[in-house]
């Protein structure tokens, strides 16, 4: 299956290079900047980087990262986090459905498009400036397959036929400088991502290990899934993985992600990520307040939720 798409690949990677072409002759500066609620949206270039960052209306020092685009190679993904969010085909390599909450410069679905073809990606996200950022400068094209709704990501989920299921469900989801909807981090809503699965599905979370309610959110996680993972980037960002599928030992992790690095030849090291995954007693010792965590709900919002972010 893998070696059948080759020749398409080929030409799809030549149609992103000619859309981000235009970048190479920019100087390095501000290319795209516009007002998006509290924030305004820039797209920086620097060298051969691309950078989508949310700078506060406020304080227009803060320079809150979203995306990061090497044009000169445009499938590799440089964020160690967005790496980890990949690991959802060692569960489910050839997905015919993916959903993902939370666009901003589109690096994931990007990189999906292109590797798997044959799988439609749907997306929501609430701000469709950072998508207009997108879709002009991190060489993000729609079509049939590759769908963005400028939509509340729950609410889409909710919004879908009853029958409709998805193979990987994403969430990447931060407004401001890290704020987590609280909507977005409860069982009732990991209950309606796992009644979206299939039957094999995988449930992937981007989290900020600096979250007040770090615990509580893998908590609240665990209190869904049979299997969760934990994949952490230095002290910023762990990947949380859920599924309720059959469990994986931490080989059987690794070598899944090894057949798909060698398969798809990905520039970035997936097999790396594999290698840095807790699950079991090694998850219950890198987070040692687990034990001790509340479940979040829908209706019970601890206290200070709402007061522990800067906006």
């Amino acid at each position: 299956m893998i070696e059948e798409h080759k020749t398409w690949q080929s030409i799809n990677l030549s149609a992103i290079e000619q859309r981000l072409a235009w970048l190479q002759q920019q100087p390095d500066k501000v290319i795209f900047c516009k007002e998006s609620g509290v924030h305004y949206v820039a797209v920086t270039k620097e060298r051969s980087h691309i950078k989508l960052s949310l700078v506060e209306k406020v304080n227009r020092q803060t320079d809150l990262l979203q995306s990061v685009l090497d044009f000169n190679t445009p499938l590799h993904l440089v964020s160690e986090y967005t790496q980890a969010m990949m690991l959802g085909l060692v569960w489910q390599s050839q997905p015919q459905r993916i959903y993902i909450a939370g666009f901003g410069g589109g690096r994931i679905p990007l990189v999906l498009h292109h590797y798997l073809p044959e799988t439609v990606i749907e997306c929501a996200d609430v701000d469709p400036i950072a998508i207009e950022a997108a879709t002009q400068c991190f060489g993000i094209k729609l079509d049939a397959r590759l769908t963005v709704a400028i939509q509340d990501g729950r609410e889409y989920l909710e919004q879908q036929n009853p029958d409709m299921q998805y193979d990987i469900i994403m969430t990447d989801v931060f407004f401001g400088n890290g704020y987590f909807p609280h909507r977005l981090a409860t069982k009732e809503f990991y209950q309606l991502c796992e009644k979206c699965l299939s039957t094999a599905g995988v449930v992937l979370v981007n989290l900020l290990q600096r979250d007040e309610f770090y615990a509580e959110k893998i908590k609240t996680f665990q209190s869904v899934f049979s299997q969760v993972c934990v994949c952490p980037w230095k002290d910023i960002n762990s990947v949380l993985i859920g599924t309720n599928s059959a469990i994986l030992e931490k080989d059987e992790i690794v070598a899944r992600a090894k057949y798909l690095q060698d398969g798809y030849q990905f520039s970035f090291p997936l097999t790396d990520r594999a290698q840095e995954v807790k699950l079991g007693r090694e998850l219950a010792e890198a987070v040692p307040t687990l034990d001790k965590a509340q479940i979040f709900h829908d209706d019970s919002p601890p206290a200070g939720y709402f007061d522990c972010w800067l906006f």
